[in-house]
């Protein structure tokens, strides 16, 4: 029987049996009160799974799983949540003038709400550069 450390472990990335990346472990779980312990993972979608050892088929450079895992994604949810503002028209009548960074927010939240990080909750910025809305806490495009 060969054992991992710990340290190896942490920061490995986890696939699938068909090669799609599930994540990285963030840490080893153990039970308390009894029973298997596990692998904490920070999928894909920035969400936190827990796999039981015996799903694990190999550990070497990377993790391979048993069995495949679906990781649900928060991309559709944020997106339906917070609208992204369209750009103004380039057509024959001169688009109105818009105030830079914040202003471009305001004007799709009435009443000057902002939208919420879905991780730690503090308002997100909308990139007009990027048509993306990003949380400086974070430090994450959403």
């Amino acid at each position: 029987m060969s054992m991992v450390p710990r340290g190896k472990l942490i920061g490995m990335q986890v696939y699938n049996p068909d090669g799609t990346l599930v994540g990285t472990v963030q840490d080893i779980a153990l039970p308390l009160g009894g029973g298997e312990m596990g692998l904490l993972l920070l999928t894909r979608a920035q969400t936190t799974e827990t796999i039981p050892w015996s799903k694990i088929s190999a550990v070497g450079d990377i993790i391979i799983l048993k069995e495949k895992i679906e990781v649900k994604t928060m991309a559709p949810e944020v997106s339906a949540q917070y609208p992204i503002p369209s750009t103004p028209s380039m057509g024959p009548t001169p688009p109105k003038e818009e105030k830079k960074g914040l202003g471009v927010i305001t004007s799709v939240f009435k009443r000057g709400e902002k939208p919420a990080c879905p991780t730690c909750g503090k308002p997100l910025t909308y990139i007009e550069q990027y048509k993306r809305w990003y949380c400086y806490n974070c430090s994450k495009y959403m």
